[in-house]
């Protein structure tokens, strides 16, 4: 039986798996004898590839394919539109991380009453570690987010526009593991962890805005007194400057005077000597015209020696004159130095003061940026906490009422010497031309067919990981099996029929020779002969019940609470 049409369920949307946009850009589903046989080439197509890589040890039979349907289950968040959206079958968890908050009692009683801005700033200075030091965290890990990086959930939330019913007359849903309850549980544990986030925001917030207040307030006490002090320095410099200017002026005045009386001396020796160097010459022109005479020269001898000693008195008084200006001029420097000195002394001690304040302000400064940078990566970290924590609640206006996504999913199980696998087909789009690209043959095995994964993130992502969920997860394995063999296409009676149909559609499109088309039809002929002489009746190998943990709920029961449809409901 088919799926009932949306509108029996109106809060279930049933997603479409490959579609095509006509002419006027409708969207439409890919014809399913076309879709059918496209799956069913890609998975005979991937069997024989694996044939070849193994070299000849051992074949693989296939023994069911289905069109099978993911539940993301939809709960509604706190404000409208926003929803969280789970992947029932739990493929893949999310860790949250809660840091615990430092204790704020410290810097609260810092700004009570804020000691002087040095002892602040050592206090700060204490604090600063313990905002950078982590206390420890609370990890809450949910079971069945999408990943958002990459993006996978997004693209998976893109592809909720192609809504269409199950072409498959033997589609199969997928079991959630948990109930609706579960999934409310982990909500609101999340809305805690958020109010958690916002409070420890909020105190940090407010902390900050306060230790900011307070750092200004005194940044601007501690340019006040350097404004005060550079105001000072001025009035007392200049007052410095008019004392040695005063002072300069009776250091010259009084030198002056004893320099004047030093000049006096230096000129009245130099007169004596001009006077007795002339007497000296007199006194032996004298005493040589009376020796040639013949007269008596002592007087003049005399003379000349009186002369003499004046002449050399009056140079001993000369140099000692000049003697005594040096030392004048020597001591006026030293006053002078001395006037001067007071004055670089004052510039000195208020040229240090500003330094220091100076220092200290830009220590101040840099120290309270340090604090609030400290406070600030706290914040920084705890809102990215809650901001990954908050991005899962999305505002989708368009899945306003709806409960449960049903993502469609082609899997197949084979089964050979190497064991059991299964080959999972993401949603597709068909293709606008024929692209030979490698990465298509190798998806589809060496057949380059007329559809490729939506998304590279389906490929990559959702197909490869939820095929090894399938290898490594027993619950997820057991119940995928299950319920590929219940809603395997190949025992539909006119299965053929449907296959042919659609390889004929593909060999006319070009996208498979004539050669391909018979070979593909006849293994599926050949497979159907062979289960027709085992005689095994459609659905006699399924596993007991018990082989799927009871843990397992049908998506629709997670939603509504309701027993699940048998698979032939569906």
């Amino acid at each position: 039986m088919m799926q009932p049409p949306p509108a029996w369920r109106p809060d279930e949307v049933t997603l479409g798996f490959a579609m095509s946009a006509d002419a006027q850009g409708r969207l439409e589903e890919l014809p399913e004898p076309t879709l059918l046989a496209t799956i069913l080439v890609a998975v005979e197509a991937d069997r024989r590839r694996l044939l070849n890589q193994l070299s000849g040890r051992g074949d693989e039979e296939i023994e069911a394919v289905a069109n099978l349907f993911w539940p993301l289950i939809v709960l509604p968040g706190r404000k409208d539109p926003e929803v969280a959206i789970f992947d029932g079958t739990g493929v893949w968890r999310r860790a949250f991380r809660y840091t615990r908050p430092p204790s704020l009692d410290a810097v609260g009683k810092l700004l009570v009453e804020p000691p002087p801005p040095k002892l602040f700033l050592e206090r700060a200075r204490a604090l600063v570690p313990q905002f950078a030091h982590d206390p420890g965290s609370e990890v809450l890990t949910v079971e069945g987010f999408l990943p958002v990086d990459p993006p996978l959930l997004f693209d998976v939330l893109s592809h909720s526009e192609f809504r269409s019913d199950p072409q498959s007359p033997h589609a199969g849903f997928l079991p959630a593991r948990h109930d609706v309850r579960w999934y409310g549980d982990i909500v609101s544990e999340m809305y805690r962890w958020l109010d958690r986030f916002d409070s420890d925001l909020g105190a940090l917030g407010d902390a900050r805005g306060r230790v900011e207040a307070t750092l200004a307030r005194m940044d601007g006490v501690i340019q006040e007194e350097y404004d005060r002090l550079l105001t000072e320095s001025r009035t007392r410099v200049a007052e410095a400057v008019a004392r040695s200017e005063a002072e300069t002026v009776q250091i010259h005045r009084r030198h002056r005077d004893e320099i004047q009386r030093q000049l006096a001396t230096i000129r009245t020796a130099q007169a004596k000597i001009v006077h007795g160097e002339k007497s000296m010459a007199t006194a032996e022109t004298l005493a040589f015209r009376a020796s040639h005479r013949r007269k008596e020269g002592e007087p003049h001898t005399a003379r000349r020696r009186e002369a003499e000693n004046a002449v050399h008195n009056a140079h001993r008084d000369a140099a000692e004159a000049r003697q005594s200006i040096e030392r004048i001029h020597a001591e006026e420097r030293a006053d002078l130095e001395r006037s001067l000195a007071g004055v670089a002394q004052v510039e000195r001690q208020y040229a240090q003061a500003l330094a220091d304040h100076e220092l200290f302000r830009d220590e101040f400064r840099s120290g309270g940026a340090d604090f609030l940078q400290a406070i600030d990566g706290q914040i920084a970290a705890r809102s990215a906490q809650k901001n990954l924590l908050a991005g899962y609640f999305l505002p989708m206006p368009s899945l306003a009422g709806v409960r449960v996504i049903w993502f469609p999913l082609w899997v197949a199980t084979l089964r050979g010497a190497r064991g059991l696998r299964q080959l999972v087909f993401p949603p597709m789009q068909v293709r606008a031309e024929k692209r030979l690209s490698g990465a298509l043959k190798q998806f589809f095995g060496g057949v380059v067919l007329p559809v490729e994964p939506r998304t590279a993130r389906f490929e990559k992502v959702l197909r490869t990981t939820m095929e090894d969920a399938l290898r490594n997860d027993p619950w997820l394995s057991a119940a995928t099996q299950e319920l590929t063999r219940a809603s395997d296409v190949l025992v539909d009676p006119d299965v053929l029929g449907r296959l042919k149909e659609g390889l004929v559609d593909l060999s006319r499109g070009g996208w498979v020779t004539k050669k391909q088309e018979e070979s593909f039809l006849t293994a599926y002929a050949d497979r159907a002969q062979r289960r027709a002489r085992r005689g095994t009746p459609p659905g006699a190998e399924l596993p007991p019940t018990s082989a799927v943990p009871t843990a397992g709920r049908d998506a629709g029961d997670a939603t509504s609470g309701e027993p699940p449809d048998p698979p032939s409901a569906r």
